[in-house]
């Protein structure tokens, strides 16, 4: 599966500054067996875990539409059949569907509708899902982390047409939602990608 190498590093780098260890390949792009199990030794919820390892998945671009994007709107309402919708939502709804959740969100292709997942949190933790409004929508993601300016670190899909780590600042959000409490967040050296599209 073609991946963004650039997204992978990236996450690979989250990885290694949490003390995962890469011993053999380090932060090299491939989202290899190396790299799957140090995303799978962390004390994280599963789909979380899950997200993690869809890292660098990214749209087509032209007719052809990349076909784990659409498994991810399989999982909607069916509605969307592309990868040029937006899809954040779809990634999310996939993620709690691979880890056995179900989120109970009638139209979860819709970002904004995540604010009725789980219960409301002030302070976000590892797995809360972070939802927010743009322009023309909405966008949800996981967070995952901070970095040292108090950024937040953020997994989702459809963040620049592809999955990565995205930083945002925690006032964008208007609701942070949990399932369960996850690990607090883990302080990080990592930029994130600057989430200049989410449509």
């Amino acid at each position: 599966m073609k991946r963004n190498k650039k997204a992978v590093i990236a996450m690979q780098n989250y990885l290694l500054q949490l003390g995962q260890e890469l011993p053999r390949y380090g932060a090299d792009g491939d989202l290899g067996n190396e790299t799957i199990t140090a995303i799978d030794k962390l004390d994280y919820p599963l789909f979380v875990k899950t997200a993690l390892k869809e890292v660098g998945i990214a749209e087509s671009h032209g007719k052809d539409h990349n076909k784990r994007v659409l498994e991810y709107q399989a999982t909607t309402s069916g509605k969307y059949t592309d990868d040029e919708t937006a899809w954040c939502g779809a990634f999310v709804s996939w993620v709690m569907k691979q880890a056995g959740i179900n989120h109970g969100i009638k139209v979860p292709e819709r970002a904004k509708e995540w604010i009725n997942f789980g219960y409301a949190v002030n302070e976000p933790t590892v797995g809360s899902i972070a939802v927010k409004s743009r322009v023309g929508g909405g966008h949800v993601c996981i967070v995952i982390g901070k970095r040292k300016d108090g950024k937040l670190l953020c997994v989702g899909g459809n963040q620049n047409n592809e999955v990565n780590i995205a930083a945002y600042d925690k006032s964008v959000f208007e609701s942070f939602r949990n399932i369960v409490d996850g690990p607090e967040l883990s302080v990080v050296s990592l930029d994130g990608t600057k989430a200049t599209s989410e449509a």
